[in-house]
């Protein structure tokens, strides 16, 4: 391979880098590297374990919230059936008064 076109493809790609970066809000590859810096110190200070227990904590969250919208749900549709049957008799009612 040519050294020039390998330098030209190597300047594409480092300029399609930083325009990526940008998208994110990381000014270049200096703010990038001190940001995974920054990042790999914060999570230093928590070990696997404490992670992994949050992380449990909140898939137990998450499941509860579903099952509790699952039970919201159906009794939205309990709700609903239920009011369609004490209506009914009042309609039927209220046409026999229409009719009368």
């Amino acid at each position: 391979m040519d050294i020039r076109r390998e330098a030209d493809e190597l300047v594409r790609y480092y300029s399609e880098l930083r325009r990526r970066l940008a998208q994110n809000g990381v000014r270049d590859i200096a703010e990038l590297l001190a940001l995974h810096d920054r990042l790999s110190r914060a999570l230093a200070t928590f070990s696997s374990q404490e992670i992994g227990w949050i992380a449990e904590q909140a898939q137990h969250l998450v499941e509860a919230l579903v099952r509790m919208d699952s039970n919201l749900a159906a009794l939205r549709h309990l709700k609903t059936t239920l009011e369609g049957t004490a209506e009914s008799p009042r309609l039927h009612a209220l046409r026999g008064r229409q009719e009368g």
